[in-house]
């Protein structure tokens, strides 16, 4: 699996259900993990808003 401009780190899926199944338009977004620092993260943070922002228009 590529990663896509350095931005993602490969996708696992799983059949684990962490209350998804509550609503029909439920995700999780996790950000980060135990070799990411917290900047990198806050970092990553700007542009899942912006494209957030962009979406809810």
């Amino acid at each position: 699996m590529s990663y896509i401009l350095g931005l993602f780190r490969p996708i696992i899926i799983r059949d684990s259900r962490y209350n998804q199944n509550l609503t029909s338009a439920a995700t999780i977004i996790e950000v980060g993990a135990t070799g990411n620092t917290l900047d990198e993260c806050m970092n990553s943070m700007k542009y899942l808003a912006k494209v957030f922002d962009e979406v809810m228009k």
